[in-house]
């Protein structure tokens, strides 16, 4: 779950989306989520869009960027906003694995919002570059931090041990080294934050650590090989945490350039929630279409289950429905302003059919042109 906030704007023309070849508050710690093993009753139909069979975009290991590919990855400015309320700098989504089938492999490009969740649908994907959006600095900052931890932290248990007590001050050191670049002002709040928050972030991520679904993890911490993706994303500098609107001016049009500039396409946009606290304005509409796509990209989004018809998994997460959707069929549906929110969006596609359910709390839109 994040919180996004769209800002309004004047009508502008949009272009055809272009397609690419190939003191800190505290925070709440849910309790932890035993991910039942699935009985044969539980296996869901073939979706209208099929799970990922193909890994060819996905290296075997990821060297580290060019000086040239990093320039790209980090050129272009990005928002600065104040967010002075609740951090949303955990998760309460706990069923993403129910959408690994249609994310294995695909590489690319990644821009999601919110906070860790990111690492493990990344990691899942084998994305190539990742883009960390978010309209909270602290949700930003956190990135900056975990990403230095996870640098000098060998596997998931050396991670986790970061946040003991009796490891802050090395802790403090590996942060305070790896936000050198930062202000010293802004290095000060991070390693505030993460020094005021340590305990409920220990909690946390030993949760994250802790699912499984039967013996396998399911998480960028329960599964050694999701963790040693996202350290060689790390090591390699293919990670950018950005604080930025979906709706924005700036921070979107700078991820779609840098993505470009790149020659990759997204093959992933992971909304969480945000679009319940949204309108698709202009410039979410002009934002969303401006990525660069390939005919696999998807967006990933969480439907909250208070909502009539969007039921959750139950088991193992009674909140949200989680759904697929594909990219190129996203940005279609945007140019008509018919679909001027998600609540409208859905209610229309619903109408016509092109969702299906094809498990509890999964949903999947149909490819373009059915």
């Amino acid at each position: 779950m994040v919180v996004l906030l769209a800002l309004a704007g004047c009508e502008e023309a949009r272009p055809a989306p272009e397609r690419v070849p190939g003191a800190a508050p505290a925070i709440a710690v849910a309790a932890p989520v035993t991910v039942p093993t699935p009985t044969p009753a539980d296996e869901a139909p073939e979706p209208p869009l099929s799970p990922v069979t193909s890994s060819a975009a996905s290296p075997a290991g990821l060297a580290p960027l060019s000086p040239a590919a990093r320039a790209a990855l980090l050129a272009g400015p990005e928002e600065r906003i104040v967010s002075r309320r609740e951090h949303f700098t955990i998760s309460n989504e706990y069923r993403h694995d129910l959408w690994f089938p249609y994310l294995r492999g695909l590489g690319g490009a990644y821009v999601g919002v919110a906070s860790d969740q990111n690492y493990t649908l990344m990691a899942v994907a084998r994305s190539e570059v990742g883009y960390l959006l978010d309209l909270d600095r602290q949700v930003v900052r956190l990135h900056r931090g975990y990403m230095a931890l996870i640098a000098a932290s060998p596997g998931p248990e050396e991670f986790l041990a970061r946040f003991d007590e009796d490891a802050q001050a090395t802790t403090r050191a590996l942060i305070e080294a790896g936000l050198s670049d930062m202000s010293e002002r802004d290095r000060e709040d991070t390693l505030r934050f993460i020094a005021d928050n340590r305990a409920a972030l220990r909690d946390y991520l030993g949760t994250v650590r802790a699912a499984r679904r039967g013996d396998q993890g399911i998480t960028w911490l329960s599964d050694p090989e999701l963790y040693a993706h996202i350290r060689e994303m790390v090591a390699g500098g293919r990670l950018r945490p950005i604080n930025g609107n979906l709706a924005g001016k700036t921070a979107m049009a700078t991820i779609a350039a840098s993505a470009r500039e790149l020659g990759l396409a997204v093959k992933l946009l992971y909304l969480s929630n945000a679009e319940e606290y949204l309108v698709y304005t202009p410039e979410f509409v002009a934002n969303v279409r401006g990525l660069p796509v390939a005919a696999d990209s998807v967006v990933l989004r969480t439907i909250h289950d208070r909502f009539v018809g969007w039921e959750s998994p139950g088991d193992g997460d009674r909140r949200w429905n989680y759904q697929v959707h594909t990219l190129e069929d996203f940005q279609l549906r945007l140019d008509d302003r018919k679909n001027s929110s998600r609540t409208a969006m859905l209610a229309r596609a619903s109408a016509e059919g092109v969702i299906s359910r094809v498990a509890r709390g999964v949903s999947v839109f149909q490819r373009v042109g059915g």
